[in-house]
């Protein structure tokens, strides 16, 4: 299994719910209609609490920086080879860039962290 992660900043230019809105309802629809396409098995949105008190003991019980992100997104395929043969071919090329047109409307890439990943399941 791999992943990539993506921790995402919204663009300054949108409010919070603004973000969420377009994120949960335009964006989420946007990849489901291409999952098959691209070989996509999971598409997860993680949003944080907004009661901030567990987050805010847990940091300071370790001394770690403010979470300041807006969201995190997890697209998960079946190996690595399986999503680089996919993302080589003349649609799935298209269809990313159409993914990331989409992005550019309410995510601040400069201010965004994305990296690939194997999962380890421990548990």
């Amino acid at each position: 299994m791999i992943k990539l992660i993506m921790l995402v900043k919204r663009k300054k230019t949108l409010s919070y719910e603004e973000f969420d809105n377009y994120w949960n309802w335009h964006h989420a629809a946007l990849i489901n209609s291409q999952k098959e396409a691209l070989g996509i098995l999971h598409y997860v949105q993680n949003v944080p609490l907004q009661d901030q008190k567990p987050g805010d003991a847990m940091r300071d019980s370790r001394g770690a920086p403010i979470f300041d992100f807006d969201g995190m997104a997890e697209i998960w395929w079946r190996s690595k080879e399986e999503m680089l043969n996919i993302r080589a071919s003349t649609e799935a090329k298209k269809i990313i860039q159409l993914l990331l047109d989409d992005e550019n409307q309410f995510v601040d890439h400069s201010q965004s962290l994305i990296w690939y990943s194997n999962e380890r399941i421990i548990i």
